[in-house]
């Protein structure tokens, strides 16, 4: 490599390095309050925070001189968000489900306090959507947390319960929940019980550096563990700390990880019931269980699931498993039946591959009438040609005689 080759990518590694260093938050509690008294939005929950983000990026409405709104919608004033519009294709009303469940969760109604499940197909794009969710919260603006908290816990929970209604005013914030055991330990051993000298930092959201976005994958019953979803304890400090002192935990479960943000169970009914109790007390009481002898710890975070049609319908059979089903909010995520759409999923499949080879004409619409009329069932009204037409939007002649 010659000289100036060399000179060129340093001179571009130094220039990234540059732009990212940024001037992020780093002070006390009371530095912290300013903060709060200038941009109040900075304690917003985790549903308030993804629907404002995703929201940020541009809602539109359906036009009017669109044909898919009378042919397709029935004339409904469908929402177009900007931010899923080049990803994914024919997918409106699922999208509109998944905003109405969010927008509801942002203003605080009981969607905040229950899972979100998409279910549908294989192949129907569940996973793709949870992924371009968890994306969004990577683009949410950066929260403000505890330094050396494992929760990364709101820093307002440090205001003790008899001046909380004071702040609240004060602020013109609502303040929930409780800190950490790992926090409440810094708070009365390092600090002396003066939460105004507690440090608090700002950090962004990712999920390489399990910062509020947290992925539980399914597991059989033999490594089931409910350690991957609540933390454990550090057994090689038991010999100098008691069961119930804080510094033996380890809160690094996904509810700890992905407090603050997100958590997503992937095929989530793979997993036996037991594994997934966790969630009635996660979504309903807003706390899941600590690791040994210590109370429960506050979790404020989106709870994201998926699971396909067969495995629902078999965990819904059960009726033991009532009070999770209650917990739950299910969209359902079809095929896509529009031929038009099914086009554009292969155009932009082949626009992110490396294969240059020459398609001929047509063959991409080809391919899609043969997905889309064998997701179609056939009708003694019509044969399934005309059937997928329909679907699409066209005009068909009814023959006469």
């Amino acid at each position: 490599m010659s000289k100036n080759k060399k000179n060129d990518f340093l001179k571009l590694i130094e220039n990234q390095r540059n732009a990212k260093k940024d001037d992020r938050f780093s002070g006390s509690f009371l530095e912290y309050l300013e903060v709060v008294e200038k941009n109040p939005s900075v304690v917003d929950h985790a549903h308030k925070k993804l629907c404002d983000t995703i929201e940020s990026f541009g809602v539109n409405v359906l036009s009017d001189k669109d044909p898919r709104k009378r042919k397709i919608f029935d004339g409904e004033n469908i929402k177009i968000y900007d931010y899923f519009s080049s990803e994914f294709f024919g997918m409106e009303k699922v999208l509109a489900s998944l905003m109405r469940f969010l927008k509801s969760a942002a203003l605080k109604g009981e969607e905040s306090r229950q899972v979100l499940l998409l279910m549908g197909p294989v192949g129907a794009g569940k996973s793709a959507l949870v992924e371009h969710i968890k994306k969004a919260m990577e683009c949410a603006p950066d929260f403000y947390h505890l330094a050396g908290d494992p929760q990364r816990g709101q820093p307002l929970q440090l205001v003790p319960r008899a001046l909380r209604e004071n702040f609240e005013k004060m602020l013109s914030v609502k303040i929930e929940g409780d800190i950490s055991p790992v926090a409440r330990y810094k708070l009365l051993e390092e600090h002396g019980g003066k939460y105004e000298q507690f440090p608090v930092v700002q950090s962004s959201y990712s999920q390489r550096g399990r910062r509020g976005i947290a992925v539980v994958p399914p597991m059989d019953a033999n490594s089931q563990d409910v350690s991957v979803l609540i933390g454990s304890e550090d057994i090689s400090k038991l010999d100098k700390y008691s069961e119930d002192d804080p510094r033996i935990l380890s809160l690094n479960g996904a509810f700890n990880v992905g407090n603050r943000g997100i958590v997503e169970l992937v095929e989530v009914f793979k997993n036996e019931i037991e594994f997934l109790h966790t969630i009635i007390t996660a979504t309903q009481e807003k706390r899941v269980p600590s690791p040994g002898k210590h109370d429960m710890v506050f979790f404020d975070g989106v709870i994201l699931a998926h699971c396909n049609e067969s495995e629902w319908n078999r965990f819904r059979s059960e009726h033991t498993n009532e009070a999770i089903l209650d917990r739950i909010v299910k969209i359902n995520v079809p095929y896509i039946l529009e031929l038009n759409k099914e086009m554009k999923i292969y155009e932009k499949i082949l626009g992110r591959s490396d294969f240059k080879a020459h398609i001929a004409p047509h063959t991409l619409k080809v391919a899609s009438m043969f997905s889309v009329m064998s997701r179609l069932k056939p009708s003694q009204k019509c044969d399934l040609i005309t059937k997928m037409k329909i679907y699409n939007g066209e005009e068909v002649s009814r023959k006469v005689g």
